[in-house]
């Protein structure tokens, strides 16, 4: 039996046949409407398919297009964490000198307080 002729909506056996025509094949001739959560199935399904061996025995070529465009976004969404990145490392650049920066100073004012402790010292103060 074809998934055309089953006519029960949660079956397991033809389930991505009947996702996949956008339909629940109906015993009138009708076509019943997905559930909600076989349009979603339907919509990621749709963005890049290629048939499996056994449905309906067609042999469809894979969207270029899609794939195309999936590569664009791919390679947009790199050159973004590119920039990104490249902001951060500028940054871990910038607070590493800025670490080092306040290192020296900290030892200035530590040398300078023990020069003015010892001077204190000796003074008696």
């Amino acid at each position: 039996m074809g998934w055309k002729h089953c006519f029960i909506n949660k079956c397991s056996d033809h389930r991505w046949a009947i996702v996949d025509a956008g339909y629940y094949p109906s015993q009138v001739g009708q076509k019943g409407k997905l559930s909600k959560v076989d349009k979603k199935e339907l919509k990621k399904r749709k963005t890049v398919r290629i048939r499996l061996r056994g449905e309906e025995g067609e042999q469809t070529m894979t969207d270029v297009e899609a794939l195309e465009r999936q590569i664009s976004n791919f390679r947009s969404q790199l050159d973004c964490a590119t920039q990104i990145i490249m902001a951060k490392d500028n940054d871990l650049k910038r607070l590493h000198n800025d670490k080092e920066k306040l290192k020296q100073t900290l030892n200035r004012v530590s040398q300078r307080r023990w020069q003015v402790g010892a001077t204190l010292w000796r003074e008696g103060v």
